[in-house]
Order: C-alpha cells, then sequence, then structure tokens
C-alpha cells in the first residue's frame, strides 16, 4: 500500500497561536479522514520564512520523510504499468478511430462525387450556455469568441468529415422570459436564419448538461423557438448537450431519466433528437462526427428539405410575450459577416 505524506501549505495563513494539530482538529471529518488515509502523517510548511529566519522547517521536513521511508522499509512507490498500458491503449484506439473517420468521409466524399453536402447550422439557446465554444468545437478550430457575450450574429464555415459546415452563433436568450430578452437580440436570432439560406437544415438547441430544467426555463425555450420561427421549427430541433465533461462516465440516457420531467418533455417537443458534445475530453472527433450524422438522419426525415422560418414581426406589440417590454427600441444592427 502506498502512503503518501501530508504537507500543509500558507500556513502564515492561520490564525497567531493556532497550531496546526488545533486546526486539523476544528477544521472537520474531511481533513481528518485525509490525514488518516496519509498514516497520520503531516508537516506545515511555511512558504513565507527563509531559511535564514527558520532553519528547521527543511529539515524537519527531511527526517519525517526519511522515516517515512524507513517504515515502507525503503520501498518507493511505483506507478501502476497496468494503468499506463492501459492508457497508452485508449489513446492508441482514439487515434486509429480518428484516421478511420477521416478515411471514411474522403470515401464519402468520393462516392458522393462533386462538392461536399452542405449542412446549415443554427446555434440557439440561452445566454452564457457556451454556444460559441459548441460551434468551435464542430468547426474544428476557434471560429467564434467563447467566454463572452455574443452581441451580433456571426457566421462561420468549414469543411469537416466530408460535409461544407455553416454554422451561425446567435446572441443568447434570457433564461425566464422572453419580455426580458431584448428586441434586438430577438431580431438578431431571426436574422441568424436568414444568413443560412435558403434557411438553416438544424436549429442547435445548446443547454448545458449541468443545468437544472423548471417547468419555467422549459416554457421559455420553447416560447422563444415558436415565436421567433414559427410552430415548424420543432421538427428542425436537435437539444445540443454542452459541458459533456461533466457526465464522466454516465450515459446521456442516464442524466436524462435523472434529469426529471421537464427535460424529457423539452427532449420530446424535438422529436427526442439530441446529442452530447465534450469539447475537453480525447474523442472529441468522433461526438462531431456522430453529431453530423444524426443531423442528416433529421434532415432526412424532414424530407432532406431545409427549415424556412416564418419571419414574425416584432413592431407590432400584440404578442403575449412582449406586450408589456418596456426596454427601448433599438436600431436594426447588421450582422457581423467575417
Amino acid at each position: 500500500m502506498a502512503l503518501f505524506h501530508g504537507g500543509f501549505t500558507c500556513v502564515d495563513k492561520l490564525p497567531k497561536g493556532v497550531f496546526i494539530e488545533e486546526h486539523i482538529a476544528n477544521t472537520g471529518e474531511a481533513l481528518q479522514w485525509l490525514v488518516e488515509r496519509c498514516g497520520s502523517r503531516y508537516h506545515a510548511f511555511d512558504n513565507t520564512r527563509k531559511n535564514t529566519e527558520d532553519s528547521t522547517q527543511v529539515p524537519e521536513l527531511m527526517e519525517k520523510v526519511e522515516e517515512m521511508i524507513t517504515d515502507n522499509q525503503g520501498w518507493y512507490f511505483e506507478v501502476n504499468e497496468l494503468i499506463l498500458l492501459e492508457e497508452e491503449q485508449a489513446r492508441r484506439a482514439l487515434e486509429e478511430e480518428r484516421m478511420r473517420m477521416e478515411e471514411h468521409a474522403r470515401q464519402r466524399e468520393q462516392m458522393i462525387g462533386g462538392p461536399p453536402r452542405e449542412l446549415r447550422l443554427l446555434l440557439l439557446g440561452w445566454k452564457g450556455v457556451g454556444k460559441s465554444s459548441v460551434g468551435n468545437s464542430i468547426l474544428g478550430r476557434r471560429y467564434f469568441e467563447s467566454g463572452q457575450e455574443t452581441e451580433l450574429c456571426l457566421r462561420r464555415q468549414a469543411l469537416v468529415f466530408g460535409r461544407r459546415v455553416t454554422i451561425v452563433d446567435t446572441p443568447g436568450w434570457d433564461w425566464f422570459s422572453v419580455r426580458r430578452t431584448p428586441k434586438r437580440i430577438r431580431q438578431e436570432s431571426q436574422r441568424g436564419a436568414a444568413l443560412l439560406r435558403p434557411g438553416p437544415h438544424t436549429l442547435l438547441l445548446v443547454l448545458p448538461v449541468v443545468s437544472s430544467l423548471t417547468a419555467r426555463k422549459r416554457r421559455t425555450l420553447l416560447a422563444h423557438i415558436d415565436t421567433l420561427f414559427g410552430e415548424g421549427a420543432c421538427l428542425h430541433t436537435m437539444v445540443l448537450f454542452s459541458c459533456g465533461d461533466w457526465l464522466g462516465r454516465t450515459p446521456i440516457e442516464e442524466h436524462i431519466m435523472r434529469g426529471g420531467r421537464e427535460l424529457q418533455r423539452l427532449l420530446e417537443y424535438c422529436g427526442n433528437y439530441y446529442h452530447v458534445l465534450d469539447s475537453k475530453t480525447p474523442g472529441k472527433d468522433r461526438s462531431v462526427a456522430v453529431l453530423l450524422d444524426k443531423i442528416e438522419e433529421m434532415i432526412r426525415e424532414n424530407g432532406d428539405k431545409a427549415f424556412l422560418p416564418i419571419q414574425t414581426e416584432w413592431l407590432s406589440e400584440e404578442s403575449s410575450y412582449s406586450s408589456d417590454n418596456t426596454e427601448p427600441e433599438d436600431d436594426c444592427r447588421g450582422c457581423q459577416l467575417q
């Protein structure tokens, strides 16, 4: 059994007169459990004090380390070679899968002949859900600025697994009310669809895996989609779960079951078309390829036709969603096409 020696740093942050033993006793069971797991071996180290000020810190630490080595009869900790072998095999498998998919894409393009198939995708959703990061993951490079609020629609295009994929990133909606989504943001969402003429193939509704979906949030999402694009939008909408790395080894189906009835109702609205995208862990290329396959399956279900949104006139105050909107009217601003 490997025993690890716990070292406490930032001891200078402890209140004056408080010793490390008292700190361990008062901090709680979690720290006490950790110290016990380390064989009750610990040492307090003050990084702010130089050796000239306290010449005993390092020698005392070395003495404790040597004592631990003696207790372990001179044995040192070895990394489990089986774990290293499994990691190397997993890495090779991912690399082989990536090469296989690239070859499949080349063969697919040769069989089809002519230009690659075009996929037009519109990213939609709340503010701060990672739409820009999702767009970058699909296109395979940093096309959209992530980590900051999107103000204007932005269109980008790349060749991805034999398809010419065009994505429009849109500003985010309010989480709880269509009324609280500014008019210019609603117009930008509609303008985003217009940038994908004759129409987007799929509306990708980005939903973080880590967020809980209440009835109010679900109704707000559907109200945005229906009022901005018309009732037929549901046939072309797919839920795209972001932050997929948060799931770990938990299957997305299990997460959906645990997510409650509101999440399941949202997926039913979208014809149970969904996908989870993990932009951080190895194998993300395969996740993108599977997503594109699902999008093409949805397109076939829709008769190989693009979605033609119903242009809603927001100048009218008849909509129940905007009747009490007291925000000032903004001038129309052109989309940032680059």
